[in-house]
């Protein structure tokens, strides 16, 4: 087991951009970390602020395996706190969590039986009924010959989405039926899926609620809202906004399902007011983990402080900073400048791979974005030139 005279470490399950926010928060708090992860090509690779380890498999029953073996390689390691950056990773973790739980600190493993359901959108309808929350309209598809029967309970558009985590596809949006079918092979390997009246609105609209839980006790909150997706689904610019309604809202999801560690909601405000479910996260961070640990409150640490039992590091919400995931949406910057330039005033901008004191990361992502502008220019022309119209 792990040295009792020194604070146990932990160990990050990808460096991805949010797995390298992860681990330099960690880092500078003086954490000891290991970052598991299967592509040795990410720019996370290059970070100076965890001891790299390759395994062949970090979202299926593989990393199970891997993390057994790095028990049983490092055995300082052992009681070192796991944290996961991707649904599929929880979803398996979950499978196994009392063997997993034989080597490494789980913030949630007490919780699987309520936390696991929670990453299957199809289970989601029956929790917003139990809390009496708004949620869309919704199908659940097996048999994708069904489709025409089954969508013509909903009204267009409709929004349609895997039940499954780390799907081939996050969300397809379809104004009938016959755009619905002409998606089929975006689809059907990904079944089953669920088809929901889609909420009006633009990405602005989308506000999110966190929460960092200890057997169902709060340790902290944070609120924020989407300024824009790329795509539809995955965040790329976000801002601090603190929001009682939408607290008030997410404690009422979790509440009584006796949860730890970090969970969050995504909620939709529509034309009238009303806020209405799009999905939860439970067992990590969301990918704007960023956004929070740059305005005050940083679920990262709290997890790993909770979970190995130190003292908690304080959290206070501010609305200093702008998070931008330029690695999705290179453009982001340039949206933000015309579309919504009031939000560039007085704040500063916290991106997913630039650190002044952990270059490496940021210069590989610079360098394969600049190298890629040519082929990005060709394939343009060529669309022009196939569609002139």
């Amino acid at each position: 087991m792990s040295n009792t005279h020194s604070p146990p470490g932990a160990i990050v399950v990808g460096l991805c951009a949010h797995g390298i926010g992860m681990v330099r928060s960690l880092h500078r708090a003086g954490v000891r970390v290991i970052a598991l992860e299967a592509n040795p090509t990410l720019p996370g690779m290059r970070t100076h602020c965890a001891e790299i380890r390759i395994v062949p498999d970090i979202n299926n029953e593989g990393l199970i395996d891997a993390l057994v073996a790095l028990a049983k390689d490092k055995p300082d390691s052992q009681g070192d706190v796991l944290l996961l950056t991707n649904d599929k990773m929880v979803e398996v973790v979950g499978r196994h969590a009392e063997v997993v739980s034989r080597h490494f600190k789980l913030s949630w493993c007490h919780a699987t039986a309520s936390l696991v359901p929670l990453l299957a959108k199809d289970q989601i309808e029956a929790r917003c009924h139990d809390t009496g929350l708004n949620y869309p309209a919704s199908i659940l598809l097996t048999d994708f010959d069904e489709a025409p029967q089954k969508l013509a309970s909903l009204g267009f558009p409709v929004i349609a989405k895997p039940i499954r985590p780390v799907s081939a596809f996050k969300t397809q949006v379809s104004d009938s039926t016959d755009a619905f079918m002409s998606a089929r092979t975006r689809m059907e390997a990904s079944m089953p899926i669920i088809a929901q009246e889609f909420i009006e609105g633009d990405d602005t609209t989308i506000r999110f609620g966190a929460l960092y839980l200890d057997a169902g006790r709060i340790l902290a909150r944070f609120e924020g809202r989407k300024l824009r997706s790329r795509p539809m689904g995955h965040t790329t610019i976000a801002v601090s906004e603190p929001n009682d309604e939408v607290h008030s809202l997410v404690c009422k999801f979790f509440e009584g399902l006796n949860l730890s560690g970090p969970v969050s909601l995504e909620l939709k405000r529509d034309p009238a007011g009303q806020y209405w479910v799009i999905e939860p996260t439970v067992g990590r961070t969301d990918f704007w983990a960023g956004l929070c640990a740059a305005n005050g409150v940083d679920l990262t640490l709290l997890e790993y402080a909770s979970t190995a039992k130190l003292p908690l590091p304080a959290t206070m919400q501010r609305k200093t900073h702008l998070w931008v995931n330029g690695e999705r949406d290179p453009g982001a910057l340039f949206w933000l400048l015309f579309k919504a330039p009031q939000y560039l005033v007085g704040k500063r901008i916290e991106g997913v791979y630039f650190d002044f004191h952990d270059k490496g990361p940021f210069l590989i992502s610079a360098w394969r974005f600049l190298a890629d502008i040519p082929k990005r220019a060709i394939r343009r022309s060529l669309r022009i030139l196939r569609n002139p119209g």
